[in-house]
């Protein structure tokens, strides 16, 4: 289809550049793209030619955000009439403007010109005054303004156009126009596609199976097809036998089904009990050389050779997994970064508290008056609001890095736990209260804990915006409020409600919210992905997000998850929590403990509280120095920064294994790329430590490697 267009598609000039008037390009291209996902996903979804023109038509119009769509095909009658066979938003507009494939005067428009040239065709109405003429009047009334007419070619021959309207006369240029083409091209296989499988339907009822029809059926297609009764795999497609890298050495057939899914996973496929009939579920594969992949199956009963069987349907989404998971990463690191006023507001509030003990204490000690009960008492309160400020970056840091886990058992409640403390500063600061009421037992659901956090901020940070709109407007109550409810139903779902007391959604946007790239905030405050990357998580979770208007002003979003019934997983405990030691075994005095830290303060104090303990301590400022300082006195245990000049940590660590392999080394660190990175070698003797640090938890950690080793 790109082909077409660069060999000579007719476009009629455009006249002035309308740009400025028009939809961003981007918003515009975004548009298109999101179009042409979803009437990808529809042709997989569709179960008859005229279910899909519908479907495609609706999905034009309400996804991409097109004025009007319809599709033609085309008749060989005396006027060689174009007729409507399937259209979306406009009922009227055809009646008044009727279109033909002959040299007339009603042929003259995009949809003749391309099925008589075989190209895609661009109307602008402004500048085409003759062969506007037909439709003029009735496109002026709707603010049509451009028309997109794409030929739909099925088994080589034209049968017939979609036509897509835009209201913004910049539409269709040369970044969307492939997009669409792609889509029609899409369309016109889809069509292909149900035309076959309507014959294959008809055959059925009339004849016997046939096995030779049914292999030229099937090797059309692009998806992996494999046919298995009792779980023996009795037929492949070519593009099965690809996808899962058959051989004749090591074909499909004769594998049992659950040889083809993730070790990890089920045993079997999804039996049709885990999606209704002709429904598409996802699968974490197999493949026969031992790699993994994503893909999504749909599986229906039919008749091979006779005998009863299933057949599965397999296509390849690894790559578009790869696609939303970027789409999450962008939308969390969006909410963080809307939240950070909050939380610079909340990480400021321990530090005030640690400096005005430290200098109350400075005062009190240089008059004479810190008696050494009251030392501790404002020591203690230090450390403590230093844990407090560790816990809100380490929850910060967890939250911010991409989210590449294993699916687990966690407690839901647990989730929004934390999502509200995390926005509750931000929030407070604002004058907004959050009322939050949860059970108090746990909610097993299935997925990633850190997306349904990801989820829960979503909704709170669209909740907050509603709400200091909302004060903006005169006529509305200043209640400032917003609901967090939890509830478990039978023992089988748990029902999450965030309410806000803002300006409510628009009763003809309610259906587009959770649509990619779709905003009502203002240009500048929303990027349009935080609600559709939201309903993808709860979806993929087997649950429902839906939105809806409050009858009393505001917006309610519901959250729908399934309740399983395998213990949670276990959660980490906060490594503040873990107790510090008070006494040293004897033997670990007099170890040798090398320190290596660019920072002389931390590498002070660090080296004189382990010096306190009895342990013998070297230093090195840098990975370099540490390492000569390795090599000319071996130390037990090396405790190393990773950000340092001349000899980086992840450098030092890489030269001490190959030095002294069994090496225990403790990491302390804050940069969260190189903590995912060394969490991955942990079990290579490598402790890690989150700055801020307790001092006792290092001695602690340090203490278990030495008696390890």
């Amino acid at each position: 289809m790109a082909d077409e267009i660069s060999r000579g598609m007719k476009r009629h000039p455009k006249g002035p550049d309308p740009r400025g008037e028009g939809e961003p390009e981007i918003l515009r291209v975004n548009r298109a793209l999101a179009t042409l996902t979803h009437a990808t996903e529809a042709l997989i979804r569709s179960t008859d030619e005229q279910q899909l023109l519908n479907e495609i038509c609706r999905i034009v119009v309400e996804v991409g955000g097109y004025a009007f769509a319809w599709v033609g095909y085309l008749q060989h009658d005396e006027e060689r009439s174009i007729w409507p066979v399937a259209q979306f938003r406009d009922d009227e507009y055809l009646i008044h403007a009727r279109t033909s494939w002959g040299e007339g005067e009603n042929g003259q428009g995009p949809a003749g010109m391309a099925i008589r040239t075989g190209l895609p065709q661009v109307f602008q109405f402004a500048g085409q005054a003759e062969a506007a003429s037909p439709w003029r009047k009735a496109a002026a009334r709707r603010g049509f303004q451009a028309h997109l007419a794409l030929p739909l070619r099925v088994e080589g021959r034209i049968i017939g156009v979609i036509n897509l309207y835009s209201t913004d006369a910049a539409a269709f240029d040369d970044e969307e126009l492939p997009l669409m083409a792609n889509l029609a091209h899409n369309l016109a296989y889809g069509i292909g596609m149900q035309r076959i499988q309507f014959e294959r339907r008809r055959a059925e009822r009339e004849l016997k199976e046939s096995e030779g029809r049914y292999r030229s059926l099937v090797e059309l297609s692009p998806d992996a097809i494999v046919v298995h009764t009792q779980e023996i795999i009795i037929f492949s497609n070519s593009a099965a036998d690809r996808l899962f890298r058959a051989t004749a050495e090591l074909p499909l057939l004769g594998k049992r089904m659950q040889d083809l899914a993730h070790p990890e996973d089920s045993p079997h496929f999804s039996r049709p009990a885990a999606a209704p009939p002709g429904g598409v579920v996802e699968e974490r594969l197999a493949r026969l050389d031992g790699s993994f992949f994503v893909a999504e199956v749909s599986e229906a009963p039919v008749i091979f050779h006779g005998v009863h069987a299933r057949q599965v349907v397999i296509r390849d989404v690894t790559e578009r997994k790869h696609v939303q998971e970027q789409l999450i990463q962008a939308a969390k690191l969006a909410t963080l970064g809307e939240m950070a006023a909050g939380m610079a507001h909340e990480l400021s509030q321990p530090i005030n508290i640690i400096r005005m003990a430290a200098e109350g204490t400075l005062l009190m000690i240089d008059r004479k008056k810190a008696p050494p009960e009251y030392q501790v008492k404002q020591f203690a309160l230090i450390a403590d609001q230093a844990g407090r400020m560790s816990e809100i970056i380490d929850h910060i840091r967890i939250f911010s890095r991409k989210d590449a886990g294993a699916v687990s058992v966690f407690d839901a409640f647990h989730s929004v736990r934390l999502a509200t403390e995390m926005m509750g500063p931000q929030l407070l600061s604002n004058g907004i209260e959050i009322c939050l009421d949860l059970p108090s037992q746990a909610c097993p659901v299935r997925g990633r804990p850190v997306q349904m956090e990801q989820v829960i901020l979503n909704l709170l940070s669209n909740a907050q915006d509603a709400v200091l709109a909302a004060r903006l407007d005169p006529a509305k109550p200043n209640i400032n409020r917003i609901d967090v409810l939890g509830v478990i139903i039978d023992d089988a779902f748990a029902r999450f409600t965030v309410s806000d007391s803002g300006i409510g959604i628009p009763a003809n946007q309610l259906d587009r919210v959770f649509e990619p790239f779709f905003t009502t905030k203002e240009i500048g405050r929303g990027t349009g992905l935080g609600l559709s990357v939201s309903f993808g998580i709860i979806s993929a979770m087997g649950g429902r997000l839906e939105a809806h208007n409050r009858p009393g002003g505001g917006a309610q979003f519901v959250l729908v998850l399934p309740l399983v019934t395998e213990r949670l997983s276990r959660m980490p405990a906060s490594a503040l929590d873990r107790p510090g030691r008070t006494s040293l075994p004897a033997g670990s005095k007099g170890r040798h403990i090398l320190l290596v830290d660019d920072e002389p303060e931390a590498l002070r104090t660090m080296g004189a509280y382990l010096d306190e303990l009895g342990y013998r301590v070297s230093r090195a400022e840098s990975g370099n120095a540490a390492f000569d300082l390795y090599r000319a006195d071996p130390a037990d245990l090396v405790v190393t920064d990773i950000r340092m000049p001349d000899g980086d940590g992840e450098d030092l660590v890489r030269r001490l294994r190959n030095q002294a392999p069994a090496l225990p080394i403790i990491v302390v660190t804050g940069h969260i790329g190189m903590t995912e990175k060394l969490e991955a070698d942990a079990a290579k003797r490598i402790a890690i430590l989150k700055k801020p640090i307790s001092l006792s938890l290092m001695a602690d950690t340090l203490e278990q490697l030495l008696q390890r080793h």
